[in-house]
């Protein structure tokens, strides 16, 4: 069974699945598991938004029972047990994915940050438990991480989202009554480029408080975590280096580029490591959109 939630893994988070192969199997094997979970639940509710189906409230109140009749949801709940996952992450990554059957483009930065925080911050909080980053501050960090990589997945799935009818990027970023058709319209690539090349911009911060958070991170898996954040940020710097062809196609790391960026790393990481406690820049990267109170809340 650890064999197929791997695969998952592999199959649609190949950047992520290359890092994780510098974990040990067992952790290996429980981060596999908290994305086969994360998949599923967003996958259903693509599959509702295309032909109705009834998979997702299914997979969420299956969930919810003591025991679950769902494979992906009993062995999740066993390593939330494990790990002592915070319910409020969860429901709050239920939130995101179920929102998104109703679709509605942000707004503006907040709301961007807010959904990419119920989507994949949550799940940064919880990978920081399956990782070994126990303390309480670590969760602050995990969570930026998180939204780096999300800021990154949506600067690069443009296209495909746009083909799905939705659009990612702030209404206060675009043009007046700018709709998912005008996205593949040569005239208006500029713009969009300008709001990708924002996006990204934020994504920095996020990815280096998450880069900053490591400190947490027990030694046997600091490096394996810091390749990953260095694989998603490289996606954006190669999505900006191809401005011209990155609404054309998908843009991805190789394999070539992916080993160079892992050896390069391995010689300077301990550099890259904090050596002291990291203060988080909560006004500044959680504030916008309402995490503070959220954590006061936790704590």
């Amino acid at each position: 069974m650890s064999n197929q939630f791997k695969n998952i893994l592999k199959k649609h988070a190949k950047s992520f699945y290359f890092a994780g192969l510098l974990l040990d199997r067992q952790t290996l094997n429980d981060a596999s598991i908290l994305y086969a979970f994360c998949r599923k639940l967003d996958d259903a509710a693509d599959n509702l938004k295309s032909n109705n189906s009834h998979e997702l409230k299914y997979l969420i109140d299956d969930y919810r029972k003591p025991t679950s009749k769902d494979y992906v949801n009993q062995s999740f709940k066993e390593i939330q047990k494990k790990y002592a996952f915070k319910q409020k992450f969860i429901d709050d990554l239920i939130l995101g994915v179920t929102s998104d059957t109703n679709f509605k483009q942000p707004q503006n930065v907040k709301d961007l940050l807010l959904y990419s925080y119920q989507v994949a911050g949550t799940v940064g909080a919880l990978m920081a438990k399956v990782l070994g980053a126990t303390q309480q501050n670590a969760e602050k960090f995990a969570i930026d991480l998180g939204i780096g990589m999300q800021l990154t997945n949506i600067s690069r799935d443009i296209k495909e989202d746009s083909e799905n009818n939705r659009i990612y990027i702030p209404k206060d970023m675009l043009p007046n009554n700018f709709s998912s058709v005008d996205i593949l319209n040569e005239k208006n690539k500029e713009c969009i480029f300008d709001a990708t090349n924002r996006i990204l911009e934020i994504a920095e911060k996020y990815y280096q408080s998450g880069i900053d958070g490591i400190y947490f991170i027990p030694h046997k898996n600091k490096f394996s975590i810091l390749i990953a954040a260095i694989l998603y940020g490289s996606i954006g710097k190669k999505i900006i280096k191809n401005k011209h062809v990155y609404l054309k196609k998908r843009i991805y790391l190789n394999s070539f580029e992916k080993i160079f960026i892992l050896i390069k790393n391995y010689f300077t990481k301990n550099k890259q490591y904090k050596t002291t406690e990291p203060i988080h820049k909560t006004n500044e990267l959680h504030t916008p959109y309402k995490l503070l109170l959220w954590f006061m809340i936790l704590q």
